[in-house]
């Protein structure tokens, strides 16, 4: 007897993998390139492992010289709950990982005098929030390990491809890559957080946040960077802020070609070690 195609669709709702298919539909139809079930390195197990999707959009002028670039690389992993997520916020500091020239990102001859922090911040989507969420946790027992998972596989695959990145147009072009760890819920998604001065812990439903994740390791170093988390419909409605983003990233090299820059690679957000390691 033939299985009925209602019990084949329950199936792949309850797995997970329909959450995936929803997502990288979306990326689709908003424009970018989406690969799904790609791999990349965890240094700390030495195997390689799945990353649920990486996507990415292209902005570019090669109408003149120097050619400018710039590619927008989302590494997410998308987690299914019947339960909420609860991440934990307190107020952010001046002075946090992630930011600006911080972000894990690669650059082929951009420097601060063609793109400076400013700039890099004026158009990103969550740029400056509030709060930043430090910890996390989930109602049943295990969930709690699929946030961890999920936000440490977003982090080590942006770590990976920056690291493996060469992007460059031309030896001439000036090219900046950046790659964002990103969480997307299939679920709700709330923000516990006291206000300041107030002795009562406030929580309230959210579909977007940013997670301050630190982390370290021997194969790693030390690392200090922004994951960002979204609910379905949080990041639905973000993918036009990114290609927004994009496009102020990409006039800001158009108008700034005549500047006088350091010619050369470098890389954010990851170790120096690995950084220097990989130049030689």
């Amino acid at each position: 007897m033939p299985v009925p195609a209602e019990k084949i669709i329950d199936l792949a709702e309850r797995s997970g993998f329909a959450s995936e298919l929803k997502v990288a539909s979306m990326l689709s139809a908003a424009g970018w390139g989406v690969d799904q079930s790609v791999y990349y390195i965890d240094k700390d197990e030495g195997v390689g492992r799945e990353l649920d999707l990486y996507a990415y959009r292209i902005d570019n002028d090669i109408s003149e010289k120097p050619e400018v670039h710039c590619l927008i690389n989302f590494c997410i992993e998308v987690k299914k709950t019947q339960d909420p997520f609860v991440f934990f916020s307190s107020k952010a500091r001046s002075h946090e990982g992630g930011k600006g020239w911080s972000m894990f990102r690669w650059s082929h001859n951009v420097d601060s005098a063609a793109l400076g922090y400013k700039d890099i911040e004026r158009e990103k989507p969550l740029s400056s929030p509030d709060r930043l969420a430090r910890s996390y946790a989930a109602f049943k027992d295990g969930k709690t390990q699929q946030i961890r998972s999920g936000i440490l596989s977003a982090v080590k695959a942006a770590i990976h491809y920056t690291e493996e990145c060469d992007e460059r147009w031309s030896d001439g072009s000036r090219d900046i890559c950046f790659f964002l760890p990103i969480v997307v819920v299939d679920g709700d998604l709330f923000e516990c957080y006291f206000e300041t001065g107030s002795p009562h812990l406030q929580t309230k439903q959210v579909h977007s946040l940013v997670y301050q994740q630190n982390y370290i390791s021997p194969h790693y170093g030390k690392i200090s960077n922004s994951v960002l988390v979204y609910t379905m419909k949080g990041f639905t409605e973000a993918l036009e802020d990114y290609a927004n983003w994009g496009q102020d990233i990409l006039e800001t090299l158009q108008s700034s070609r005549s500047k006088v820059v350091k010619a050369g690679i470098s890389r954010g957000g990851v170790s120096k070690s690995a950084d220097i390691q990989r130049e030689r």
